[in-house]
């Protein structure tokens, strides 16, 4: 892969190995924490806490996946490794935003529950519903995808037509606000006094907005370049997003401290009978 400046591959590099590091750290952590090196770990794990350690391999593979392509194949080899590039970025990017989106919407449904079953909880049925639709945002990505050999010194480029962009934002605003206004209104109106359930509401805020924000920016940024970026720019600026995501993530599900000397998840919310805190 060719770059532009020594800098910008220096970056590109620190980017995704940086990444692997983190990442790395997490997934150990959080493979500890669950005790999943035993059956037990496996059967006792709750799906908002899986659907954690799933964002967290999702992003692992795709960091080191692109670093190895970049680095290792090289994008400009032909037309098959260039392309990848793109399939790499759909693939692993709308599956890191769906756990993401799964997992928030499991928030939801702790603070809306009232005791309900999922398939009974309207909110729930709502959240679910949406994502789902996901998948057509998917099929639209891999239609509309763009990878070729720019004319004169043969650079990749990949990207995405506008109407596949364009419907990314689009949706991924709809369903961050979705889900962050049931969130925060209800945590709002149930007057939560809790320190520990207020610090995970705040959290859980976060996590949405940063959702929202990473995916947002990068959408903007490759509208503007007209749908086409450099294959390493477009696997690292996607590589960022998902480390950020990542970050937060693991962030709001740390253990904090509570006044009375306690552990709990920062990532617990008022309980639901059929529901245990993730």
């Amino acid at each position: 892969t060719n770059f532009p400046t020594p800098g910008l591959q220096f970056l590109s590099a620190w980017i995704h190995f940086m990444g692997v590091t983190i990442l790395t750290f997490f997934l150990s952590r959080r493979v500890s924490t669950e005790n999943l090196t035993s059956r037990q770990g496996w059967e006792r794990i709750t799906w908002p806490r899986l659907c954690i350690l799933l964002v967290l391999l999702d992003s692992y593979l795709f960091i080191w996946s692109a670093g190895l392509l970049i680095f290792g194949v090289g994008m400009q080899t032909n037309h098959t490794s260039c392309t990848a590039g793109i399939y790499l970025c759909i693939l692993f990017y709308t599956t890191s935003k769906i756990l993401i989106y799964a997992f928030l919407t499991e928030k939801v449904y702790i603070v809306w529950g009232n005791g309900d079953k999922r398939l009974r909880s309207p909110v729930y049925l709502v959240c679910a519903g949406t994502i789902a639709l996901y998948v057509a945002i998917i099929v639209l990505l891999i239609f509309q995808r763009i990878a070729e050999f720019r004319p004169g010194d043969d650079a990749c480029e990949i990207g995405l037509r506008p109407t596949a962009s364009l419907s990314l934002v689009a949706y991924d605003l709809y369903i961050n606000l979705l889900l962050t206004s049931l969130f925060l209104w209800r945590i709002l109106r149930l007057k939560i006094s809790s320190p520990s359930l207020r610090r995970a509401a705040i959290r859980t805020l976060v996590a949405s907005l940063a959702a929202l924000t990473t995916s947002t920016v990068n959408m903007v940024v490759l509208t503007v370049l007209k749908g086409r970026e450099f294959g390493w720019l477009c696997l690292g600026s996607c590589g960022s997003d998902v480390i950020l995501n990542a970050v937060v993530l693991f962030w709001v599900t740390t253990t904090v401290s509570t006044p009375s000397g306690q552990h709990e998840s920062a990532s617990t919310g008022p309980p639901s009978p059929d529901t245990p805190a993730a």
